[in-house]
C-alpha cells in the first residue's frame, strides 16, 4: 500500500474530492514524516478516489526504515548517511561535523533543516553545522532535493535541500492503556577507539505520549593506513532530547526540548579546535486537519554558546567565543482548488543573532582588548511562498513555485586587540631574541575605524521560482524536468569580517579547510543561481528487477561569492604563510555542469537473493575568469553487492574515485591522487527486538588522501616554510554493534 492511500484513510472524516486532495498534498510534509511502525494520529476512515501526483517529489529522494538502519550502524555524523545518494559529498571536518555538498554547492548554500528547525553555523570555522545537532540513532528519515527545489523546502540557498526527521511520537491504540517502547543500541570501532551508546524510549496512552532519546560518543585520534596517527581528529559528543506530544481528533501538538553537549572536538583541517559546545533548543510544533484543508504550524529557539582554542598536539593558544541564537516559526496551509490541483501557502521568520568575540591573552600580540569579530550581529528573514500542484492528464503532473524573501543584517561597531595607544608588547623576533614589538597603528586599528565609519545596515529582497514535471510514458519510464531562479544572501562572516591581519584574524575566518585567510566584504551582493535539471528513469514494470536512471544538470549562478587576492596594505597581510592566499570574498559569475547516474539490477538468488547497485556522479565547477571552483569533488562511483537470506544480510562496497586535477589557483588547492577502497556491513536480526552489526571500513587499510578534506594542519610549519598537505583519510576500521529493542 504506497504513503498515498495510508494517509487519504487518516485525513478526515468525509469521503470527499477535498479530503482526497488534501491527503496527496500533504504526502510530502506529513505521510513521509511517519515511520511504518508509527501508530497513525489521525482516525482512520476509508476514502476512495485517486491521488493528485507522484508519491515521491521531483528530483526528491528519502532516506529511511532498514536503509536508514545499515548506514546509521557505526555513524555518528549525521551527514555522511548520505554517502552514496547521487550528486551528495563531503566537506571532511570534524567527527560529526561534515558539510554536506550537493552537485558542486555545499554548506550555506543548501537549505538544511532539523525537525523543521533552521539551524546557523554559529562559528567563524562552521564546526557546528544543522546537521552536528543531531545523532542518527534519533532518525526516523533523511529527505533531500538535489537541485531543484521546492519552494516550500527552499529559502535563502541555491543548491538542495535537506531535511532531517527524528522518530515521530507513537500513541497507544483505543482500549490499549498504556504503551511504552524504545531501543538501546551501542558500537565500537576499531580505528579511533571509538565507543558510542544511545537510547531512545516512549511512554503513551491513546491521547499523550512523552520520549526521550539520548546518545554517547568518545573517540580518539584515528590513524591513516600507513598506521599514522592523524593528530586533533578525537571528540566527544553528548545529545540529549525530552519530547512531549499530545492528539485530539486530527490536531497534534508536540514540543521538543534538546541540550547538546560537546567538550571536545578536533579540527585536522583547522587551526582551530572546539573545546565547548553547549546548546538549548525548543521546537513546538503543530499539525491539524480543517474542512478547507491541512494546517502546519511551527516555532522553535536554539542558544549556543561555542568555544574553540587549539588542542595541545597542534600547539599554541588563541581562544575564540561565540554567543548565538536562532529562533523563528513557519506557517504552511495546503488547500485544494480542484480535483485536479493543490495550493500550497506558506510564512517564514528566522531571526539569527551573534556575538564572535576573542578574549585577549595575559600579554603579547592578542591583547589586551576583546577582539570583535562580529558585534550584535543581526540576521532576519522573512518569506512568503505559494506553491501548486497540477494532475494535467493521466500522465503529466507538474508544480509551479514563487517565493520572495525580505533579508535584513546589521551588526554593531568592533574593535581588534590593540591599537597604537596600547604601546607594544615583549616577544621573540626571528632570531629568537626578546625584543619590544610596538603595536603597528594599521593591524587593526585603521581596519577598524574604516569599518566602523561605514552603514552596516543592508536590506535583501530576494525571488525564488521553481517550475518542474513528472511525464509517466509508461510502467516502465518517467521523465522529469525542473528549472529554478534561487536565491542566497551573505552569511554575517561573509559580509562583516573586518581585518586585514591574515597571519591570525583572517586565518580564523575560514570554514573551508583550505588554510587559507579571508576577510569580508561589505559590499557583496546577494546569489542568484538559474538551474536546470533533467531525469529519466527507466525500470521493469514491476520496479522489482532493474532500474537505470541519468539525470543531468546545468546551474549558472550571478554573483556567486568567491574569493580574490586581498590586496590590503596592512602590513600584516604578507605572504609568510608558505603555501596559503590572504583572500577576500567577491562577487565572481560561475557555473556549475554534470550527471548523476545510478541504477541497480537483481541477480537471482542462489544462497539468497543477490542485488547489484551503482551510482556514478560528475560535476565541474568553474569561474567566469577561468578558475576552477574550490572543492569541487572528482568523478567517483559507488559500486555495491547486496545479500540477503531470510535475517541475514551483507553488503560488499567499492568506492572509486579519480584524481582531483581540476584546483582552484586562487585559493592555492592542492591536487590528490585517485583511489579505490572496500568496505563490507553485515547485519543479523536475532529476533524481533535484537540485531547485530558488523563491518570493515577500507577493508584493505588503503592509504589515501581525501579531495574534500582541504589541508592538515599539524603536517606544515609554514611560518617555517614548510607548506601543509592534504588531510590523511582513515585507514581500516573494524566495527561492532548491537541493538535492543523493547
Amino acid at each position: 500500500m504506497n504513503c498515498t492511500s495510508k494517509l487519504a484513510r487518516q485525513i478526515g472524516s468525509a469521503r470527499t474530492p477535498m479530503a482526497i486532495a488534501v491527503a496527496s498534498a500533504l504526502i510530502t510534509n506529513i505521510a513521509l514524516a511517519q515511520s511504518p511502525e508509527a501508530t497513525p494520529v489521525f482516525p482512520t476512515i476509508t476514502v476512495t478516489g485517486e491521488r493528485i501526483g507522484p508519491s515521491q517529489p521531483i528530483f526528491g529522494s528519502s532516506l529511511r526504515g532498514e536503509a536508514l538502519d545499515a548506514r546509521s550502524f557505526a555513524n555518528n555524523d549525521t551527514a555522511t548517511l548520505l554517502d552514496g545518494t547521487p550528486g551528495l559529498s563531503f566537506y571532511t571536518g570534524g567527527g560529526v561535523s561534515s558539510l554536506p555538498v550537493i552537485n558542486g554547492l555545499a554548506d550555506d548554500r543548501l537549505r538544511i533543516s532539523v525537525d523543521g528547525m533552521t539551524i546557523t553555523s554559529a562559528c567563524p570555522n562552521h564546526m557546528n553545522p544543522a546537521l552536528s545537532y543531531i545523532d542518527p540513532a534519533a532518525l526516523s528519515q533523511v529527505n533531500v532535493f538535489a537541485g531543484v527545489v521546492p519552494v516550500s523546502q527552499g529559502g535563502d540557498s541555491i543548491g538542495g535541500a535537506i531535511a532531517v526527521k527524528s522518530a515521530p511520537p507513537t500513541f497507544a491504540a483505543p482500549g490499549q492503556g498504556t504503551k511504552t517502547s524504545g531501543i538501546l543500541t551501542a558500537f565500537y570501532r576499531s580505528n579511533g577507539a571509538v565507543t558510542g551508546a544511545s537510547v531512545r524510549a516512549a511512554l503513551a496512552s491513546e491521547n499523550y505520549s512523552i520520549g526521550y532519546v539520548g546518545n554517547t560518543v568518545d573517540a580518539d585520534n584515528y590513524k591513516d593506513g600507513d598506521g599514522k596517527q592523524v593528530g586533533a581528529s578525537r571528540y566527544k559528543v553528548r545529545n540529549n532530547a525530552v519530547k512531549f506530544a499530545a492528539k485530539s481528533g486530527a490536531d497534534l501538538y508536540t514540543l521538543d526540548i534538546g541540550w547538546q553537549d560537546i567538550p571536545v572536538q578536533g579540527f585536522p583541517n583547522q587551526a582551530m579546535d572546539m573545546i565547548y559546545n553547549k546548546s538549548l533548543s525548543f521546537n513546538a510544533a503543530y499539525n491539524g486537519v480543517f474542512a478547507w484543508g491541512g494546517l502546519e504550524a511551527r516555532a522553535f529557539r536554539q542558544h549556543v554558546r561555542h568555544k574553540m582554542d587549539i588542542l595541545p598536539e597542534k600547539g599554541g593558544q588563541m581562544p575564540m567565543d561565540t554567543d548565538a541564537v536562532d529562533l523563528g516559526y513557519s506557517i504552511v496551509a495546503t488547500t485544494p482548488l480542484s480535483n485536479t490541483q493543490v495550493a500550497r501557502f506558506g510564512h517564514e521568520f528566522h531571526r539569527y543573532a551573534l556575538d564572535d568575540w576573542w578574549p585577549p591573552l595575559a600579554s603579547g600580540f592578542m591583547a589586551p582588548h576583546d577582539f570583535w569579530n562580529i558585534r550584535d550581529g543581526k540576521r532576519d528573514r522573512l518569506a512568503l511562498f505559494a506553491e501548486l500542484d497540477n494532475k494535467v492528464s493521466e500522465k503529466l503532473n507538474t508544480q509551479l513555485g514563487a517565493r520572495v524573501e525580505r533579508v535584513n543584517m546589521n551588526t554593531g561597531n568592533v574593535q581588534g586587540y590593540h591599537s597604537a595607544a596600547d604601546g607594544g608588547y615583549m616577544g621573540m623576533d626571528m632570531m629568537g631574541n626578546m625584543v619590544f614589538t610596538p603595536y603597528a597603528d594599521s593591524t587593526y586599528k585603521t581596519d577598524a575605524d574604516a569599518f566602523n565609519a561605514r552603514d552596516h545596515k543592508r536590506n535583501d529582497i530576494n525571488w525564488d521560482l521553481t517550475a518542474s514535471a513528472r511525464y509517466v510514458e509508461s510502467s516502465r519510464e518517467t521523465y522529469d524536468i525542473g528549472i529554478s531562479r534561487k536565491t542566497r544572501s551573505p552569511n554575517l562572516h561573509e559580509r562583516y569580517t573586518w581585518s586585514n591581519e591574515a597571519m591570525m584574524a583572517g586565518l580564523m575566518n575560514n570554514w573551508f579547510g583550505d588554510l587559507n585567510s579571508y576577510v569580508g566584504s561589505l559590499d557583496l551582493k546577494p546569489e542568484v543561481a538559474y538551474s536546470v535539471k533533467l531525469n529519466a528513469d527507466w525500470h521493469d514494470a514491476e520496479g522489482r528487477d532493474w532500474q537505470l536512471k541519468v539525470a543531468p544538470f546545468y546551474t549558472y549562478v550571478q554573483d556567486y561569492i568567491n574569493a580574490v587576492p586581498n590586496t590590503s596594505i596592512n602590513p600584516y597581510n604578507m605572504p609568510m604563510l608558505v603555501g596559503r592566499q590572504s583572500l577576500q570574498f567577491a562577487n565572481q559569475d560561475v557555473k556549475l555542469y554534470g550527471v548523476d547516474v545510478s541504477g541497480k539490477k537483481y541477480l537471482g538468488r542462489a544462497g539468497g537473493d543477490w542485488t547489484a547497485r551503482a551510482v556514478l556522479s560528475y560535476v565541474r565547477g568553474k569561474a567566469d575568469n577561468g578558475d576552477n571552483l574550490y572543492n569541487i569533488m572528482p568523478l567517483n562511483a559507488h559500486l555495491a553487492l547486496d545479500h540477503r537470506l531470510g535475517s541475514w544480510s551483507n553488503t560488499l562496497e567499492a568506492v572509486l574515485v579519480s584524481a582531483k586535477d581540476k584546483v582552484s589557483a586562487v585559493r592555492a588547492e592542492q591536487p590528490v591522487a585517485g583511489y579505490a577502497i572496500a568496505n563490507f556491513r553485515t547485519s543479523y536480526k536475532v529476533s524481533k527486538s535484537i540485531r547485530l552489526d558488523a563491518g570493515v571500513d577500507n577493508l584493505f587499510d588503503r592509504q589515501y588522501n581525501l579531495p574534500l578534506g582541504g589541508l592538515e594542519y599539524a603536517s606544515a610549519d609554514m611560518m617555517a616554510g614548510t607548506p601543509p598537505k592534504p588531510l590523511r583519510a582513515p585507514g581500516r576500521s573494524i566495527n561492532a554493534g548491537v541493538s535492543l529493542d523493547f
